[in-house]
């Protein structure tokens, strides 16, 4: 695997353009630029100092720096969380940005408990479960189910977890959040950039699970997420090795792309 290098994500990434931007911002974080509107999902994007060491979000030692923290952003129209485990919501970064924008939260149920602890406004939070739609801009977003019950008291049903199917005029993005396979996810068809999650761990798609979704949606970009940012033990769920997943996509023509936190993707996905 090809170490990762931070690409500070600039200014112009914001702009109003004629494509659409997707970065991945390390672990399951990315950001969507739609044609001017700007989405981001699962974000980490805070610093925070504790017994003297700088972690990101009060739990998470780095490998690499950030590429944007939240403070930075320029502007934000919305915030996508697919479910409240604290490598997923960090409740420092949203505190962030509720603070500095009029964004929008989209969230399943137990995030927007969250969101209300912080005391973001019920107005700003839009409450979203499985098949549910939502229009950012020129982007509909449907909500794709999830099914991350990993806990073994009380665990995580339907409708607690979620994924993100964004249709935008330049192709559509999947990400589909933390799940199990699932035969409800096999009908979603017509994606461009399939999220790729490559955590082979309980309650994950991990790589063939991965692999079954990304040929069953049609994929043509495939991009790996849960890996290489955060200094985890080897195997966990933040830091398995993507090239692990190479068995599994052999077959499938969808490029594998394992970016930098930071590198920019372009849709529509040329060739």
């Amino acid at each position: 695997m090809k170490p990762l290098v931070t690409r500070q994500i600039k200014a112009d990434f914001f702009d109003k353009n004629t494509q659409t931007l997707v970065t991945w911002l390390g672990m399951a974080g990315a950001m969507i630029n739609v044609r001017g509107t700007i989405i981001l999902i699962d974000p980490l994007l805070t610093m925070s100092v504790t017994d003297g060491r700088e972690l990101c979000e009060g739990e998470h030692p780095l490998k690499l720096p950030l590429p944007i923290e939240a403070k930075e952003l320029p502007r934000l129209d919305a915030v996508l969380y697919t479910h409240a485990d604290f490598d997923h919501f960090g409740p420092l970064t949203a505190q962030v940005l509720a603070d500095r924008f009029d964004c929008r939260f989209v969230a399943p149920g137990p995030v927007v408990v969250g969101l209300r602890d912080l005391g973001v406004a019920e107005g700003r939070i839009t409450q979203v479960r499985e098949d549910d739609a939502v229009q950012l801009g020129a982007a509909n977003i449907l909500i794709s189910p999830a099914l991350h019950d990993w806990q073994e008291q009380n665990p995580w049903q339907l409708g607690d977890c979620c994924g993100y199917l964004i249709r935008t005029p330049d192709g559509s993005i999947w990400h589909p959040g933390d799940t199990r396979l699932i035969t409800e996810l096999l009908e979603i068809k017509d994606v461009d950039l399939f999220f790729f999650d490559v955590a082979a761990v309980d309650a994950h798609l991990g790589p063939q699970g991965s692999a079954k979704l990304a040929e069953s949606c049609g994929s043509k970009v495939m991009l790996a997420y849960h890996y290489g940012t955060f200094d985890l033990p080897p195997g966990s769920y933040g830091s398995c090795n993507p090239d692990d997943s190479l068995a599994y996509i052999e077959h499938l023509s969808a490029e594998f792309l394992k970016p930098d936190p930071g590198e920019l993707l372009y849709l529509p996905i040329e060739g």
